[in-house]
């Protein structure tokens, strides 16, 4: 199925295969104990990657790469050596989530939330996992991933280190050339689902989490000569972190206009969030500056720019990514100190969105007809649904998920599917007593 969906975007298996080659040799600098994992998954699913469709066209190893690719290889490759701008016509991305500390919840304890809504290959084969590490600085971790995957959109590690991925940024990125680094969202970098694995696995801290999707470990920066990490999930990715105290969200995009890599630090309080004790990330960029390739401050650059919630409007000033992200604000800036998991687990079967004012808006008006919001196509609510035409739910059955975790008793929650259509309570995992799923 991979296979299918991304050979008519890429071309051929060459092109593929040369893809996969460069970010096999940037995991190799980074983060080798991924491609470790990787060959371990491919050598015990030997049987059953033979049988694939395709079984002499990749490697099984590089079939496990691809997988762990794939949001990368969605990104056209290069057509010319000439540097242009990328285009912005991908679909919309709805991810969204947020993190809660101990002040803004009823019983103290801090809670992370978030979404993995798009409706591609991978979530048909969902699997939750415990891992147990050998690697003497790993963590023993917890993720709902796609079948081959080493991390996804959620994961949880034995430290209460929380880490959550989206796509990210969209505007002002450089396009891929034929010339190597192959500039921009086609040069070799973490894709978010590994950027998961990488926080998850290897963090003691969320701080811990922050410097390693940031600048990675010393003997990265020592062997590659990079002196920051470059987050890709093709043009751009955020990364939202918690531990029991502490909460960030790192933004980050491959290439801005001038093909250079930047990434920000978002802190609770930045967006004007009550208290102080609170982040949402969707996919956009909101930092109001950001870190260039030398790794060197510069104010002058916010990360903003490079498509945030205000960036091309479609109803109350606002895209589709910037309604779903003033509604959870609003949403935890109205319920401070209150807020609890069941709380946080009804809010994403909302189907009404707010706008930055704080105005609730149930409907709206198209072509005449008051439409419910959740059925408009280019809004996004908090429980993901229609892709059009307006006033039609062309997503019932969808295969999203969304995970919500709590630090303090090392608790993870899910569901799959939306949860509007999840029947009694989510499935609960805690990497405290023994693993169960009920």
């Amino acid at each position: 199925m991979v296979r299918r969906e991304l050979l008519p975007i890429q071309g051929s298996s060459e092109i593929t295969t040369a893809y996969l080659s460069q970010q096999e040799r940037y995991y190799q600098l980074l983060v080798p104990e991924a491609l470790e994992m990787m060959h371990g998954i491919a050598d015990g699913a030997a049987t059953e990657l033979s049988a694939s469709a395709f079984p002499r066209e990749l490697s099984h190893f590089h079939k496990i790469l691809m997988i762990n690719s794939y949001y990368g290889l969605k990104g056209k490759p290069p057509v010319s050596s000439t540097a242009e701008l990328a285009s912005t016509d991908d679909d919309i991305h709805c991810c969204s989530g947020a993190v809660i500390l101990g002040p803004a919840t009823r019983d103290g304890k801090a809670i992370h939330v978030s979404s993995e809504d798009q409706h591609f290959f991978p979530q048909e084969y969902l699997v939750t996992f415990i891992a147990n590490p050998t690697a003497p600085r790993a963590h023993r971790y917890t993720v709902t991933d796609s079948a081959g995957e080493i991390g996804s959109e959620h994961a949880q590690n034995d430290r209460g280190v929380t880490v959550s991925g989206y796509a990210g940024g969209s505007l002002g990125i450089l396009g891929p050339t034929f010339d190597a680094p192959f500039t921009g969202y086609r040069r070799p970098g973490l894709d978010w689902q590994l950027g998961n694995f990488y926080a998850a696995a290897f963090a003691s801290s969320a701080r811990h989490a922050v410097e390693l999707l940031t600048v990675g470990r010393p003997e990265y920066r020592v062997k590659s000569g990079h002196k920051i990490v470059i987050g890709k999930c093709t043009r751009g990715v955020n990364w939202v972190v918690s531990d029991r105290h502490e909460a960030f969200v790192v933004e980050s995009i491959p290439a801005d206009q001038n093909g250079m890599a930047r990434y920000a630090i978002r802190v609770p309080g930045e967006m004007g969030e009550k208290g102080n004790h609170f982040v949402v990330s969707t996919n956009n960029v909101e930092a109001k500056d950001s870190y260039n390739e030398d790794n060197l401050h510069d104010a002058a650059h916010p990360m903003s720019q490079h498509g945030n919630g205000a960036q091309n409007p479609t109803h109350f000033g606002l895209n589709g990514t910037g309604t779903r992200f003033w509604t959870l604000m609003t949403l935890i800036q109205q319920n401070y100190g209150q807020i609890t998991v069941e709380m946080v687990q009804e809010w994403r079967r909302s189907h009404f969105l707010y706008d930055v004012s704080g105005t609730r808006h149930d409907y709206i008006e198209v072509g005449g007809n008051r439409i419910p919001v959740h059925l408009v196509p280019d809004t996004a609510n908090l429980c993901r649904h229609s892709s059009g035409p307006a006033g039609v739910d062309t997503n019932v059955g969808i295969n999203t998920y969304v995970s919500l975790s709590v630090a303090d008793d090392l608790t993870s929650f899910r569901t799959k599917g939306r949860p509007c259509e999840w029947n009694g309570p989510w499935d609960r995992l805690s990497l405290q007593n023994p693993p169960r799923l009920n």
